[in-house]
């Protein structure tokens, strides 16, 4: 494969890659613990936008159960986006026959 060849394909997967995180910012994921007691919205690139709290989830004598479920919903909501970061991002580089560092 040429050069000029090859730099045309890395110059156009740039174009992807950027068209890409603009979808992952406009997408959103949401991640949820307690069976929904705890649901988090975050974007598809990963920032946390909302937390809702069921008010059965809170139970002042247990403060610790109700972070770790905060904490688990976070969680979910970012392995969801992280999934589709990859998915999109993959979508992006797909044609560049696996070329090495671009994920």
């Amino acid at each position: 494969m040429n050069i000029q060849k090859l730099m045309k394909e890395a110059q156009k997967a740039q174009r992807k890659m950027a068209d890409a995180q603009e979808r992952l910012a406009a997408l959103s994921v949401e991640g949820s613990a307690g069976g929904g007691l705890v649901t988090v919205t975050a974007t598809g690139d990963g920032q946390v936008t909302k937390v809702r709290i069921d008010p059965g989830a809170i139970d002042p004598d247990d403060v610790t159960l109700l972070e770790d479920l905060v904490t688990a919903a976070v969680a979910d909501a970012q392995r969801k986006s992280k999934e589709l970061q990859e998915q999109e991002m993959g979508d992006a580089v797909g044609g560049l026959g696996g070329m090495p560092g671009l994920l």
